[in-house]
This record gives C-alpha cells, sequence and structure tokens, in this order.
C-alpha cells in the first residue's frame, strides 16, 4: 500500500491504540509515558491498560490517545522500539 493511502485511512486528529509489549522491568512503564510527554502527548488524556504474560516474564502496554499527525505517529514508534526492554510495537 502506498503512502498516500495509507495517510488517507487516517483523518488526524483521530483516537490511535498503540501496543507496546517488552520485558517486565522496573522503569519499563515509566520509559514508555516519558516517550509520550518528549512527543508532547498529554498523559492526562490518554487511556492506559495493562497485562502481565503467563509466566510474568512480559508487560504488554496498550495506550490510546489522539494522534495529531502521521509524523507524530512515526516519531513516537521511532522512539518506542528505542527503549531497553521493548521488544514490540504495534
Amino acid at each position: 500500500m502506498a503512502q498516500q493511502e495509507l495517510d488517507a485511512l487516517f483523518q488526524f486528529p483521530c483516537p490511535f491504540p498503540i501496543k507496546i509489549m517488552g520485558e517486565k522491568q522496573g522503569d519499563l512503564k515509566a520509559l514508555i509515558k516519558q516517550a509520550f510527554i518528549d512527543e508532547g502527548i498529554d498523559i492526562a488524556k490518554t487511556e492506559w491498560s495493562e497485562r502481565l504474560s503467563t509466566g510474568e516474564k512480559y508487560l504488554s502496554i496498550t495506550v490510546i490517545f489522539t494522534a495529531e499527525s502521521r509524523e507524530q505517529l512515526d516519531k513516537l514508534y521511532q522512539r518506542l522500539t528505542k527503549i531497553p526492554g521493548v521488544k514490540m510495537v504495534l
């Protein structure tokens, strides 16, 4: 799918869910929250849910927020994937 077709799927601003999966470690949630703050996203206006893996080794965090632009999403994905311990961002 071409970039223009992808951009046409979204009308910004729009609610957008993002899922981050990583190794359960003490500072993972704080680092993820900081990434959202660094990208100018108001944490108070987001919806967070989390789930531990069966063996409690991994943590899955879903954040629903208002995405302002495709560029914001791209920067956020890049920032989140660079966090130590993060295995996947969907």
